[in-house]
């Protein structure tokens, strides 16, 4: 033993007499032994040091607390580079996943794919790493022992298998990759097995110096924010020990007010109560940015109180101190973020979903107010969500990563931003509407649920604001996003080449063109088959209401021309397109065939009430179970959506 671990295990026993007599130091005392014969000397050193002496205790008063908290890792425990990836791998939906990493990284994608997967795993192998002592490469924890365990069956968390014992197995496994120092390489390796009794987990280290930092149990190497479901009804003083091993755990809703007042509290190297009260202002600044005008506060007593008393108040509630628990989730959460962030100074915090109840004005003021925090506290923030607020209102300086089954996608910011605006998080396939009113389209898509859930529906309000094939190139990413892109325009009389012609001008894989079979999308529920299985009449009653509808349409044949014009215009820049007369004359002039379907829908309801029927059903687009509308669509979009094609070529 040389000279600074005789002196460390000195200090470890000096320092346990004193809280003997303790109740405190009883419930820490096994910790303190276990870490003391795993040989991590330091470590057992901080725990009994966050333990609050008993004089200190007595001074509690007015809400000040002086708090023993003495950092006893070496210089180079101390040293720590930021990270510019992290890979995951062999963890619940991950086999593998490299996230790189900025000051503050957005993991987006849709449910089930791995976003918070990533976060478990990063935090489950920091925490776990922490119990190894320093000198070690591995450390059997048990599950008792372990401040985070990423589920209540932490040995079924492997990727569709089980985490087992022997050296041959596949563990979990978290790679720190550090920014390089000089021309070498600095990552740390965490792997995780199967204790050989299965009642707790084996952790491995690798990495050489760089292992160092996250081999200790002084400061949080991460910090993880899961969400909050609201607070304990009260809460006591807690000993540093417990307070710091349920705030690991990602449960805040037991230790909100224990972790506020230990932010506001003056510590045993502290003159004074100035640099609590900055916390808490610093804390306030925060949260006001993202709720204006909202100050939270807290206070304990030791003459008078039983339970800490924490408060906000905002000029909405005419400046009065309400209990804590009675705040919104979403402020609730906001504020653990950034207590968290300013007690515990983790160098990597960890959020799921913080938009989770948030406004989009709050959602988008989060971000910016993270982004500002990240980079006055040097650390580095990663958190999931599913809104594009959060990514709207991020700087272009946050890194965007979108993930799929478990899986790196993409970290093409500009065209994760684009399909976030788009609704397209959690769908297969973006389907672009020519129309502004998509509800007979929506209509028809409810047909087939198992389709219609896997299809964002954006309306883009004219022909000429369907996207390009250039911009639908540069949204698929080479397939890198895996999302499909139907177009849909009006057959606004096109024939059957002509519908082909314009198909053809999309040439990216994985877009499919979808122009009607007939004029418009309303042109489908004005069919022989629709009418007749609707009213349960004839078909030849539904033609001559058809027919008898057309002949009400006044300047059909205007109408025509004017769609031809388009067409041909667009068709045939060169001439060469087909008489419009010629065409109309062949199809019989006014007709259910050359009249928009629009128009030809508004003149069947009334021809329909003139006969005795509810026109109503017109107006609700309503299709009977056993007549399918728009086969043609559903073809297409079983295509599109088949597992065949879901790899992009």
């Amino acid at each position: 033993m040389d000279d600074k671990e005789a002196e460390a295990v000195a200090l470890v026993h000096a320092i346990e007499p004193m809280n003997g007599k303790d109740e405190v130091r009883d419930a820490n005392h096994t910790e303190v032994q276990e870490l003391k014969a795993a040989g991590d000397i330091a470590s057992s050193v901080a725990y009994v040091s966050d333990v609050p002496d008993l004089e200190h205790e007595a001074a509690l008063a007015n809400g000040q607390t002086a708090l023993a908290v003495t950092d006893t890792r070496s210089r180079r425990a101390r040293l720590w580079t930021r990270l510019e990836s992290v890979t995951v791998r062999n963890f619940k939906a991950t086999r593998e996943a490299n996230i790189p990493l900025g000051q503050v990284t957005i993991l987006v994608g849709p449910n089930g794919s791995g976003k918070s997967s990533v976060l478990q795993a990063v935090h489950w192998a920091a925490r776990s790493a922490s119990y190894i002592a320093p000198k070690n490469t591995k450390e059997m924890i048990s599950f008792e022992r372990l401040d985070y365990v990423p589920s209540s069956e932490p040995l079924r968390t492997a990727h569709k298998s089980e985490l087992k014992t022997d050296a041959t197995s596949t563990p979990v496994e978290v790679v720190f990759a550090h920014v390089p120092v000089g021309e070498e390489r600095a990552q740390a390796s965490v792997k995780i097995r199967a204790a050989r009794n299965r009642g707790g987990i084996t952790a491995y280290m690798e990495g050489g110096a760089t292992v160092t930092p996250y081999k200790q149990r002084y400061q949080f190497i991460t910090a993880y924010i899961p969400g909050l479901a609201g607070l304990s009804e009260r809460e006591s003083i807690l000993a540093q020990p417990s307070l710091r091993r349920q705030a690991a755990s990602g449960d805040a809703g037991g230790v909100m007010r224990n972790i506020l007042l230990n932010l506001r509290s003056r510590r045993l190297n502290e003159t004074d109560e100035a640099e609590g009260v900055e916390r808490l202002r610093r804390l306030n600044e925060y949260v006001g940015t993202v709720h204006p005008n909202i100050r939270v506060d807290v206070s304990f007593d030791e003459r008078e109180d039983y339970h800490i008393s924490a408060t906000y108040s905002s000029p909405g509630l005419d400046s009065q101190h309400r209990p804590l628990e009675t705040a919104a989730t979403g402020l609730l959460q906001v504020i653990q973020i950034f207590a968290y962030l300013i007690l515990f100074e983790p160098k990597i915090m960890l959020i799921d979903e913080p938009d989770a109840h948030l406004h989009p004005d709050k959602q988008e003021r989060l971000i910016e107010t993270l982004e500002l925090a990240a980079a006055e506290t040097d650390t580095q923030i990663i958190l999931t969500t599913h809104s594009p607020h959060i990514t709207r209102g991020a700087s272009p300086a946050a890194k965007l990563v979108w993930m799929n089954e478990g899986r790196v996608q993409t970290d093409d910011g500009e065209a994760i931003r684009r399909l976030l605006g788009w609704g397209g998080l959690d769908k297969s396939a973006l389907f672009f509407v020519e129309d502004e009113d998509d509800t007979p389209l929506r209509a028809i898509l409810r047909q087939w649920p198992a389709l219609s859930r896997q299809l964002a529906v954006c309306r883009c309000f004219g022909i000429e604001n369907l996207p390009k094939d250039k911009l639908l190139s540069g949204l698929i990413v080479d397939g890198h996003l895996k999302i499909k892109a139907v177009i849909h325009r009006d057959g606004d009389f096109m024939s059957s080449e002509e519908a082909t012609m314009w198909s053809d001008r999309f040439s990216t894989d994985g877009v499919f063109p979808w122009v009607t079979t007939g004029c418009d999308v309303e042109a489908y529920f004005c069919t022989v088959g629709h009418l007749a299985a609707l009213y349960e009449v004839p078909v030849t009653t539904a033609e001559n209401w058809r027919c008898a509808a057309a002949g009400k349409v006044s300047q059909a044949r205007d109408t025509f021309f004017n769609k031809r014009k388009l067409i041909n215009r667009e068709l045939y820049p060169d001439g060469g397109s087909p008489n419009s007369q010629d065409l109309w004359n062949t199809a019989g002039g006014a007709n259910p065939d050359t009249v928009k379907g629009k128009k030809l829908l508004a003149a069947l309801k009334v021809v329909v009430k003139d006969a005795g029927y509810d026109d109503r059903l017109l107006n609700t687009y309503r299709i009977t179970a056993d007549h399918e509308v728009a086969s043609d669509l559903r073809l297409l979009l079983e295509s599109c959506l088949s597992p065949s094609t879901q790899e992009v070529v």
